[in-house]
């Protein structure tokens, strides 16, 4: 039986209005970033032969949510300390952003883990306002909206002008002017496409230096680290353990690896110093924690020096 060509164009047209309808009153969606726990593997600080030490850590979060840019300090005030048997935030998980993203909105979030006491405002302004003109590079982070080909841009370009500060950050920090010291910087994407809540990781990478080898470099990576994480058992007792960038059985978390190697004098010898600290990171949306997977995999002469390129 073939219908009337008027009952065809009518029935298309309810089809549409009802699909405007229900694309209009979506409801938005709750999201929330999360740094669980932040782990000292190998410290800043240099404490005297035999005694365990610490640092004082701070973390600096920018960025732009719905158009509208925002800024915090975890603490507040002060600083936290640190250690690899004291991690920080594993009591509290430290909040990024949390908001509502309508179809099409957006958050995107930079993280920048910094070991000192902040004693030094002006040396962390400048820091941050060199962040923030790099970031003023990408049109696109400033829209309310984006769609797939803006947020493409918005990751690409951001990472690529920090790189540009990050290479230079010795100049603001650096351990001979007795300066704070930068730990790392990642950054997260959150972002409502057609009432699905996507997401994606991207640590700046390496910024000096060579990837494979033990000569000076700073990176922020995606990589297992070495078997030297200390973990705390069910008895209450640390061990040593190897952590991967996401568990196969625990994909709700994804772990930011950053590193520097450098080499410290010590009289008329230059000492090998590492610092090396362990970020994860939870995503949840509408009250459902997201999982993570790796992507843009780099291989290396072993499984240490493999890397992904982000996470999503």
């Amino acid at each position: 039986m073939r219908l009337p060509v008027s009952r065809v164009l009518s029935v298309c047209v309810a089809l549409l209005v009802a699909g405007f309808a229900s694309n209009a009153g979506a409801a938005p969606t709750a999201v929330k970033v999360e740094i669980p726990v932040l782990r000292a593997i190998q410290l800043n600080s240099m404490p005297k032969e035999g005694a365990e030490g610490e640092d004082d850590v701070y973390v600096l979060v920018n960025g732009v949510a719905k158009g509208q840019e925002f800024a915090k300090r975890l603490p507040e005030s002060g600083t936290t300390k640190v250690a690899p048997k004291k991690p920080m935030f594993s009591d509290k998980p430290a909040l990024l952003w949390e908001g509502e993203l309508n179809d099409g909105e957006f958050a995107y979030v930079t993280i920048v883990v910094i070991q000192g006491e902040g004693k030094d405002p002006a040396k962390v302004k400048e820091f941050q306002g060199k962040l923030a003109d790099a970031a003023k590079k990408v049109a696109e982070r400033s829209k309310k909206t984006i769609n797939s080909d803006e947020s493409d841009k918005i990751v690409e370009g951001t990472v690529k002008a920090q790189r540009e500060v990050i290479s230079k950050v010795k100049e603001t920090f650096s351990r001979d002017k007795k300066t704070d010291h930068y730990g790392g910087l990642f950054n997260v994407l959150v972002w409502n496409n057609g009432g699905k809540i996507t997401k994606r990781l991207d640590p700046v990478g390496l910024t000096f230096g060579e990837h494979f080898g033990i000569d000076a470099k700073i990176y922020t990576k995606l990589k297992y680290t070495r078997p030297n994480v200390l973990e705390k058992d069910k008895a209450g007792d640390f061990n040593e353990v190897q952590l991967p960038p996401v568990d196969d059985d625990k994909p709700e978390v994804v772990r930011v690896k950053m590193l520097e190697t450098e080499y410290v004098k010590q009289g008329d010898q230059a000492l090998r110093k590492v610092t090396d600290y362990l970020a994860d990171v939870r995503v949840t949306a509408g009250g459902k924690v997201l999982e993570w997977e790796l992507g843009g995999e780099q291989t290396g002469p072993g499984t240490l020096h493999t890397y992904w390129e982000y996470a999503e």
